[in-house]
């Protein structure tokens, strides 16, 4: 059965979410080279794609269509991860309550240009905005990532392809 680059970047979000899920239950300490397992399932998960598609493709492709499978792998990993994270900080709103008063605590010390009523307004409009810069962190993370690993691999199997 073959699978499309679309249902690989599926199967490969799915995992991503999995193995965060794994590391946020087992309370995994953000220090840890074990949190970067997601990025080597997003690796793979691309290079699974554009590597089987070059595969069963006897001949020689190029390098817009070797990019373009990666592009359709990441672009769902994307989607997938922007709506996990967007739920997760959504669900668990405790670890918002937690950054926001480590915030507050570095803000108390650091800014002395702003009262403390100001500070309190700025950590409770950051409170509402998190689940959203955090996901659109992940959004700009994911596709700058998928880019490069995307170009890495198309572009030396497009090189491959002229030898």
């Amino acid at each position: 059965m073959k699978l499309s680059s679309t249902v690989k970047g599926l199967i490969t979000g799915l995992l991503m979410v999995a193995a965060g899920l794994v590391l946020y239950l087992n309370k995994v300490d953000e220090t840890s080279p074990v949190q970067y397992i997601g990025y080597l399932i997003y690796g793979l998960g691309i290079v699974w794609s554009i590597t089987t598609f070059a595969r069963n493709n006897p001949e020689p492709l190029k390098f817009g269509v070797l990019f373009n499978q990666g592009f359709r792998c990441f672009i769902v990993v994307t989607l997938i991860m922007a709506l996990f994270t967007l739920v997760f900080y959504k669900v668990n709103t405790n670890i918002i309550e937690e950054k926001a008063a480590l915030t507050k605590q570095e803000l108390l010390k650091t800014e002395k240009n702003r009262t403390p009523q100001e500070i309190d307004t700025m950590i409770e409009t950051g409170k509402k905005n998190f689940p959203v810069m955090a996901a659109s962190g992940a959004i700009f993370q994911y596709l700058l990532i998928g880019v490069v690993v995307t170009v890495a691999t198309a572009g030396s199997l497009s090189l491959r392809n002229k030898k």
